[in-house]
């Protein structure tokens, strides 16, 4: 099977990237990521599985933005 990575929001836009990859099994989620920093985030509800650098502040805003899109993001 092949996997396939599908950036949703990227950099530009937000100050990070938002993945998908398009293999994984459930719970739905989506891969945060900048710089050498990297999250897993749940999205039903919105909670963060595993984060690798990303400090308090950013993580807030990380669970906040996740929060808005939900629906989107779920949708995806």
């Amino acid at each position: 099977m092949i996997e396939t990575l599908v950036t949703i929001l990227n950099r530009r836009q937000h100050g990070f990237d938002v993945v998908i990859h398009t293999n994984e099994h459930g719970p739905a989620h989506v891969h945060v990521f900048r710089g050498g920093n990297k999250l897993k985030a749940e999205l039903q509800p919105v909670r963060i599985v595993y984060n690798q650098g990303f400090n308090g502040r950013e993580r807030r805003r990380i669970r906040a933005f996740l929060e808005e899109y939900q629906a989107f993001l779920l949708q995806e």
